[in-house]
């Protein structure tokens, strides 16, 4: 991790949200949060690298904010309509908390702000594949599983489109159970507004390399028979089907067709 990989990720936050020191060191695969600390206080541009939208793990401001002080870093972050309670940012609203990039995409966490979005998201014809529309109760509970899930290094992730930070979707890898065996699926919902842009192929083959990266030897996908545009995405991530199977949702049988890609399969490309 190097001192211009802090002082770009700083330029990647969006207004409205924050960052802390542990979700930069991250990103760079690093432990070293406190080297984070020190390199944001060697910045010298603070309108080009806004260093205020980083706080503690707590969500607590800096006494060691390098233009001002904690009350000037907590002036400029409720100049970006962040809440502060108790004088703590609340990380589950605000955290911007990246993942993975593509040309055109960041790949974040959920937070609860993105509730409203998810909704509009969640419409009759984006889960006709669930064959049912979310409500509002619905949508929280999903959103409530996504960040359980985190703990274990997977879930569904909020998919934005950089040039506006504007949520278009949800991609991510998963943990799914097909006959017979456990399997990690890399897994999309997208705004029908978004659908034939190459969103979808872009994540998922993202997180496909991702995975691969971090040891896993094969990436699934888990499609209902007659979503013919999932399908397609699969074959353009060099993905075949290896099994077809029935699954019950809500009382109903449903054919779904499993496709697969594996490392090597790529390596020897």
């Amino acid at each position: 991790m190097k001192r211009e990989d802090v002082l770009n990720y700083l330029t990647k936050i969006p207004k409205g949200m924050v960052s802390t020191y542990k979700d930069i060191a991250n990103y760079y695969n690093s432990k070293a949060y406190r080297q984070v600390g020190m390199m944001l206080h060697s910045n010298d541009d603070k309108y080009k690298y806004p260093c205020y939208k980083i706080v503690n793990s707590k969500g607590y401001p800096s006494f060691n904010y390098k233009f001002g002080g904690i009350e000037e870093q907590i002036r400029l972050l409720k100049e970006d309509n962040i809440e502060l309670i108790n004088g703590n940012v609340d990380l589950e609203r605000y955290e911007f908390n990246l993942i993975l990039e593509t040309p055109r995409l960041y790949l974040r966490k959920l937070v609860k702000n993105d509730l409203p979005r998810l909704e509009e998201i969640m419409n009759d014809k984006v889960m006709t594949h669930y064959e049912r529309h979310f409500g509002s109760n619905e949508v929280y509970e999903w959103y409530l599983k996504q960040r359980e899930i985190y703990k274990t290094n997977t879930g569904l992730l909020a998919c934005c489109l950089k040039e506006n930070n504007k949520l278009i979707g949800q991609v991510g890898l998963t943990y799914q159970e097909i006959p017979e065996k456990t399997v990690l699926e890399v897994g999309y919902i997208f705004d029908d507004k978004y659908w034939h842009n190459g969103y979808a192929s872009e994540a998922s083959k993202a997180l496909i390399n991702l995975a691969f990266n971090k040891g896993y030897n094969e990436v699934y996908s888990i499609i209902k028979w007659n979503n013919i545009p999932s399908q397609k995405v699969a074959l353009r991530n060099n993905m075949h089907k290896v099994l077809e199977y029935d699954k019950i949702y809500y009382n109903k049988v449903m054919r779904h067709f499993v496709y697969r890609v594996c490392k090597d399969e790529i390596q020897g490309k």
